[in-house]
């Protein structure tokens, strides 16, 4: 048996989460892991200091991006309130961000950022929505441009009974899918994909009701931009 679940029963259980600081299958208030810092430490020194966090949920990558000197604008339906919160602790960094209470889908990128970041929300959103989306960022780049994304593939969402849920109108991605549609968006950058084995599970009963493939991808433009397709990585596992 397959049960659908609605956008806003969703964004009710995050906006729930959130307020309360409570966590996540996904660890929404973890801090952000040092391979993705590592990674802001060897950016090109002519990379665009602004970045566009998609799906900013907690505020971590938010606050990394503005503490490693970037300009943010943090775009998510979730709440604003609680990453306004812990801002409010670092005015230094409070002035480099600018927080849009927006479903993701409706944000149009229309500005050339030096750096995009999407973990672990686009597939929430539809095919046709993500495509958009990260098309509408490949072409608003004219100079040294980096998009890291988190994107899950393959979902398997199981409830105590072992039913199938679904949630309205998202991606549902295979690696093929996902691998073609990077290719057609990121035509002429350098594209890189690590694949993970992803598990979440309920700590009372020890019961996976999720599991995924995780794709990490890391998309570079160099001004002006190499001809030709993208090149794709092969699979890896953690």
């Amino acid at each position: 048996m397959s049960v659908q679940h609605s956008k806003a029963s969703l964004h009710a259980f995050y906006a729930e989460a959130l307020r309360n600081g409570r966590s996540t299958g996904e660890k929404l208030c973890a801090p952000v892991p040092a391979r993705f810092l590592a990674l802001l430490a060897s950016l090109p020194a002519d990379t665009p200091r602004r970045a566009l966090d998609l799906g900013y949920g907690a505020g971590a990558y938010t606050i990394a991006l503005a503490e490693a000197g970037f300009t943010v604008v943090a775009v998510d339906q979730a709440p604003a309130e609680p990453l306004l919160h812990r801002l409010l602790a670092r005015k230094d960094l409070a002035e480099r961000v600018t927080v849009v209470e927006s479903l993701i889908e409706k944000y149009a990128v229309q500005e050339d950022f030096g750096l995009l970041v999407a973990k672990d929300v686009l597939h929430y959103l539809s095919q046709q929505d993500v495509e958009r989306l990260l098309t509408g960022a490949v072409r608003s780049s004219r100079s040294v441009n980096l998009h890291y994304l988190e994107i899950f593939t393959a979902i398997s969402r199981t409830d105590a009974h072992d039913g199938q849920i679904h949630i309205e109108g998202e991606a549902r991605y295979t690696p093929d899918t996902l691998g073609r549609a990077l290719e057609r968006i990121y035509d002429g950058w350098d594209v890189s994909v690590r694949w993970d084995d992803h598990t979440e599970q309920d700590t009372r009963s020890g019961r996976s009701y999720f599991e995924a493939t995780r794709a990490t991808v890391v998309a570079s433009r160099r001004f002006p931009a190499p001809v030709g397709t993208a090149a794709m990585s092969g699979r890896e596992t953690a």
